[in-house]
């Protein structure tokens, strides 16, 4: 497959992503987290098939950087809302809170993974390895709830406390991003200046081009006036930010955020600019399948075990504390927790750009280390989620096809 070709994939994909995987919260079309557009880009890749060659994914590499910008922008702009409803304070704070919890333990583990054996050519990259590591094992997919219990126009107070929780956990993970990214700047592009700077400059970035698209927009003007304002500045964000090898995933997220506060209207915004998140995410997908190689390191296996593990415990924590300060998760008991197991697209988005921004053993690794988390997540969030709701009352139990035969 050449270049050609698989931009026309890419492309079919992207259409395929607008028609049918935007109902995936309609009956639980797809997977929470979209692993299986992933195992699609790793079967084409050169690991496997070898129908799309290792050259062909390089030449795409502006592409990607574009589609995870304007994802992080979505992200952004759509940030402290649910169900078109504006997240309590209080929710937020615990959505990060737990996000805070989990990186942190994950972190902590991936470090002394990482130190016992022995990865990394030097400090600064097993620094990049264990912050990239906690960053795509901190988020929980925004699509959980809706895909096992469908999209309603009114849902329990469980379903309503964690579809909340997990539409604040996305701030968290892109601030140690936005560091990390400065923290290794790339001779002759970067200027000299420190690492704290340069991630104030991230999110200076993206605050000064949200400022002005949503000045540019703070009159009426025609649809496609406002889709030039806004693709126009976030390709202005992604490539100054890629130029300067910063996070564009941080800036662009900034950037949502500032658009979302600054402009009147937030609502009509966001009601434009959602239904664009799937044609983006299908082909980014499938593009981070094909760049993952499992076979980076022979520690690898190691450090995902123990990441993993530490998310898994750290969502345990979390539930309990959700359990104790939210009546409804009560009833659910302390492994309500498991059920925010789901990975979503920013950890994979996470995983894409670390792997575009540092190639070889630490982004490679970090994007393996993401599919890893997203598809043991697969396992265990959807299955812990209908049994918390159930145990709630918020879910009727599914009758079985005998029992469905009696009853008839």
């Amino acid at each position: 497959m050449n270049t050609v070709g698989l931009l026309m994939g890419l492309l079919v994909l992207s259409y395929l992503g607008s028609f049918l995987v935007s109902r995936r919260s309609v009956g639980g079309v797809g997977l929470p987290s979209g692993i299986e557009y992933v195992t699609l880009g790793f079967a084409l890749g050169p690991r496997v098939l070898d129908l799309v060659a290792t050259r062909d994914i390089s030449a795409f590499e502006p592409v990607a950087q574009v589609a995870l910008g304007w994802l992080a922008f979505g992200l952004g702009l759509d940030f402290g809302f649910a169900n078109e409803k504006r997240v309590s304070a209080a929710r937020i704070m615990f959505g990060f809170f737990g996000a805070l919890l989990t990186g942190s333990a994950v972190a902590v583990v991936t470090w002394w993974a990482v130190q016992r054996l022995g990865v990394g050519a030097s400090r600064t990259d097993r620094i990049l390895l264990t912050g990239g590591v906690a960053a795509v094992c901190c988020e929980t997919t925004r699509h959980s709830v809706a895909w096992v219990i469908g999209p309603r126009k009114t849902w329990g107070p469980l379903a309503d406390v964690i579809n909340d929780v997990v539409h604040a956990d996305d701030l968290f993970p892109l601030i140690p991003v936005a560091i990390l990214f400065a923290l290794d700047p790339i001779p002759g592009i970067a200027l000299p200046m420190p690492v704290l700077d340069w991630s104030l400059i991230t999110a200076g970035l993206g605050l000064v081009l949200g400022a002005g698209a949503a000045l540019l927009m703070r009159s009426e003007m025609p649809v496609e006036d406002t889709w030039a304002a806004l693709f126009g500045a976030s390709l202005l964000l992604v490539g100054t930010a890629a130029r300067l090898s910063l996070s564009t995933l941080t800036a662009s997220f900034v950037m949502g955020l500032a658009v979302s506060a600054l402009s009147r209207r937030g609502p009509r915004l966001r009601a434009m600019v959602g239904p664009t998140e799937h044609p983006v995410l299908l082909p980014a997908l499938v593009l981070a399948g094909a760049r993952v190689d499992f076979r980076v390191s022979t520690a690898l296996p190691w450090i995902a075990a123990a990441a993993v593990a530490a998310r898994l415990a750290s969502k345990v924590v979390v539930g309990w504390a959700l359990a104790v300060g939210s009546k409804p998760a009560r009833s659910a008991g302390p492994l309500v927790g498991l059920s925010l197991s789901s990975s979503g697209a920013l950890s994979m988005c996470i995983g894409l750009a670390f792997a575009l921004r540092f190639p070889g053993i630490v982004g490679d690794s970090v994007l393996a280390v993401a599919v890893i988390s997203a598809i043991v997540g697969e396992f265990i969030g959807p299955v812990r989620m209908r049994r918390a709701l159930l145990a709630a009352g918020e879910l009727e139990e599914r009758a079985s096809p005998s029992t469905e035969q009696v009853t008839a």
